[in-house]
């Protein structure tokens, strides 16, 4: 595990997770979560119907509503909403795992919503076209790791002098990884 500012202090009460798709930012967001008090999901207010992405004004406004809250857990990634509001965290945390860690997990989820028919953001489902199509998660997420990898660092640099929590987590299994954020 690589941290940044070493965890110590008040628990952290403000917590958003970053990284790349199927990289455990849901599933440590579950962990890190208060019973009653679901994680905001990014996916969740960014995605309308049919993959459709809702008007950037409007997703913001969902996101600040959201994190009116006293404690709160937010999952995403997103630029915008990153750009908004990470800066108002008692914890960033980046979770980075080796691609040969995250993008079979990613390929294992994405099968499984495709099979089982699950029901995603906006009502929308995956299709054949979105598991192996040019929109698909999976060559998206090939595509953005880079990106998004330079995006977190540069996140981490803005952040190193503001006093909020920086844990940058290499590791495969996110649960190795609650402990280190105490809530």
């Amino acid at each position: 595990m690589n941290e940044v500012n070493l965890p110590g202090g008040p628990p952290a009460e403000k917590v958003w997770i970053v990284g790349g798709p199927g990289c455990g930012k849901s599933t440590l967001a579950e962990l890190l979560a208060e019973p009653g008090a679901p994680p905001v999901r990014l996916d969740a207010l960014f995605w309308g119907p049919g993959w459709t992405p809702v008007p950037e004004d409007e997703f913001l406004a969902e996101i600040k509503k959201a994190l009116e809250t006293q404690r709160w857990v937010v999952d995403g990634q997103f630029p915008a909403a990153v750009a908004a509001y990470a800066h108002t965290a008692d914890c960033v945390v980046w979770v980075d795992p080796p691609l040969r860690v995250a993008w079979p997990r990613l390929l294992r989820r994405t099968l499984r919503r495709w099979v089982r028919r699950e029901e995603l953001w906006g009502g929308t489902r995956e299709t054949l076209w979105t598991v192996v199509g040019p929109r698909s998660i999976l060559w998206y997420a090939l595509k953005v790791r880079a990106e998004q990898r330079q995006a977190n660092l540069e996140l981490f640099a803005r952040l190193s002098e503001t006093g909020v929590r920086l844990i940058r987590f290499r590791g495969g299994d996110v649960r190795n990884l609650v402990g280190r954020i105490a809530r």
